[in-house]
This record gives structure tokens, C-alpha cells and sequence, in this order.
């Protein structure tokens, strides 16, 4: 997040943001932030953005007066958490796909730097709080999430909340405390810091530790199961092993690699390696001259339209668009 504001219509058409809050204004003040606002025939916008020592707060408030699709541009690799009180979105972000966020949800995502897209629907206000954290303020909660510890320098980066999880009471209060903060500024950073670091907290607490009761693995399985991620890097330009192969390799059994997986990288072996194969291909057309087709034997599509149709799907974009750009 940025204080340059810089946002767009999918069309490329910028926003035109003043300085302040509008005439008029009674929303929620993030007391100490930097604030702008954009009146328009596209939209009626309040942005509210704080910084602090590895991490941004930014309260977004208003709505679109026509159907638009607003662009903008990640550009710090970190955690991003967005929390919707009003409304619902649908975000697309070039490196993860697209979530739809719904009214009393949230998501949580690590990212490298990234473009990214909103959609919210027209004529109606909406509501959201975005979050930043830093990879060095992640590390400060790595010794009670050690989950965060395969989350922390993804690359491209991942969905920790595959699906959104719904607002507990305990974030919501957490979030209006920002909002009503009592303290002069002598002292307000020090309780923004503090407020930042116990939502990430319960956030997390909520994705990492719903079931008490799951499976737990020992330290030596957990290695085996980076072990296994390791492997299967090494077979992005081949055909990887089984899973059966695979649990022979790393010496673990089929339901613990396979569950392990899971919890640890958030998603299955099978989805993990397309998606890594995927990411491979685009490098491919980008950076080299090899033909298309030879591209799509190498991350294992033996027919070109399969190949082109999950390639559209995941970057938005054909192969030969793309090259072509």
C-alpha cells in the first residue's frame, strides 16, 4: 500500500484524488492517518491510510457510481489482509487468482509485488478495511504460528485463507478500537502498534488454529514434508513423481504427505504443481524464444488447447497475447 493513491479503471482512466476528507464527511476517522477522497461521475471515494513501523492501515469507504473495475498495484511483498464491513468484492491479483470477499468477511494472502483488481458493485457503499504487514513484523508471531515459517518469502505467494473466513467478534471490536482511537499523539503510535500486532494475532489464531484436534505432525515429518516440496521443484520441466513415489522418497506415508501438504503450503500436491508449473510456462514465454507448443510438453499439457485454456484462466491472458505484449 501507498500514499500515492494510485488507482485506475481497467481501462487505465486514474482517479483523481484531493487531499482531506470531503465536506460533509461522518464516517469512521482513523485519527493520524493521511487522508484523500475522489468525487466523480465513476465513483465517491474516502481513503484513510496510516503507516507504522512494518505495517499500513488503510480504511476505504464509498462506492462506484458506475460499473467499474479499479486497478492498482501491490508493491511490497508482505502479508495483505482485507476485512469487508460493508458490501462485498471480488479482488484478482495477477500472482493468486481472484477471491470473493462478502459482507462480515475477511481474507489473508502473502504476496510478492503484484497487480491487482476490485470489483464492487455499483450504486452501493461499501466498506473495507486493507492491512499490511511486513515480512519482519511476521516473524515476531513465527514462534506462536509456526505455520507463518513456510508462509513468510513465498514466492509468487499464497492464499492463506482459501475460502474467507467470517468476522469474529473479537477482530470487529479490534478494528472499531482503531477507529475510536483515545489517546493524543504523544502515545497513538505506540497503540496503533500494539492494536496491529493483537489483529494480526487473532487473525491468524482463527485460520491456524480452528481445530484444535487436527492432525500434528513431529519436527522430522515436517522436514519431510519440505523435503517432498523440494522434489517436486525439481521436476517442473519433467514429470513429477507419484505420490506414492513420492512417499517413498521422503519416507512418509501417503495420508500424512498428503494432509501435511495441506497444512503447511495450503493446498494440495496436485494444485501446487500446476500452479508452479503454470508460473514456470509464463517465465518460458516471457524470457525465452521457445516455441509455444514445446513449452506445453515441458509442464506436461500434451495438447496446446488444455494448455492455453488453463493459462487464460490463471494470468487472464493467452500465451501468445502474452508474448506478443
Amino acid at each position: 500500500m501507498t500514499n500515492k493513491f494510485n488507482l485506475s479503471t481497467e481501462s487505465g482512466k486514474l482517479f483523481e484524488f484531493a487531499k482531506g476528507l470531503p465536506v460533509g464527511y461522518k464516517g469512521p476517522v482513523l485519527v493520524g492517518a493521511v487522508c484523500c477522497f475522489t468525487q466523480s461521475n465513476l465513483s465517491e471515494i474516502v481513503l484513510q491510510e496510516l503507516q507504522g513501523e512494518g505495517y499500513s492501515i488503510r480504511l476505504v469507504i464509498g462506492k462506484f457510481l458506475r460499473r467499474v473495475h479499479a486497478k492498482g498495484w501491490i508493491h511490497k511483498e508482505g502479508l495483505y489482509s482485507n476485512l469487508m464491513f460493508k458490501n462485498s468484492t471480488r479482488k484478482k491479483l495477477l500472482n493468486l487468482g481472484e477471491t470473493h470477499l462478502r459482507e462480515g468477511q475477511y481474507s489473508c494472502f502473502y504476496t510478492q509485488p503484484s497487480d491487482c483488481s476490485s470489483f464492487v458493485e455499483e450504486d452501493k457503499e461499501f466498506r473495507m478495511l486493507d492491512l499490511f504487514y511486513s515480512p519482519v513484523l511476521l516473524e515476531e508471531l513465527v514462534p506462536f504460528f509456526p505455520e507463518l515459517r513456510s508462509v513468510i518469502g513465498t514466492h509468487p505467494g499464497i492464499l492463506i485463507t482459501q475460502k474467507p473466513f467470517w468476522l469474529p467478534i473479537t477482530i470487529k471490536e479490534i478494528a472499531n478500537q482503531l477507529f475510536n482511537c483515545p489517546y493524543d499523539e504523544s502515545t497513538r503510535q505506540f497503540y496503533f502498534d500494539l492494536k496491529i500486532r493483537e489483529l494480526l494475532y487473532h487473525m491468524l489464531e482463527n485460520v491456524f488454529k480452528q481445530n484444535m484436534n487436527e492432525l500434528s505432525f513431529t519436527p522430522w515429518e515436517i522436514n519431510r514434508i519440505h523435503e517432498a516440496k523440494r522434489i517436486l521443484l525439481e521436476h517442473i520441466a519433467s514429470k513429477p513423481p507419484s505420490i506414492r513415489r513420492l512417499s517413498k522418497l521422503v519416507a512418509l506415508n501417503e495420508y500424512k504427505l498428503k494432509k501435511g501438504f495441506q497444512k503447511y503450503f495450503n493446498t494440495s500436491i496436485g494444485q501446487w504443481m500446476q500452479e508452479q508449473k503454470l508460473h514456470y510456462s509464463r517465465e518460458l514465454i516471457l524470457n525465452t524464444n521457445r516455441p509455444i507448443k514445446e513449452i506445453c510438453g515441458l509442464v506436461g499439457y500434451p495438447l496446446t488447447t488444455n494448455f492455453i485454456t488453463a493459462f487464460r484462466k490463471r494470468f487472464g491472458v493467452t500465451p501468445g497475447d502474452l508474448r506478443r505484449k
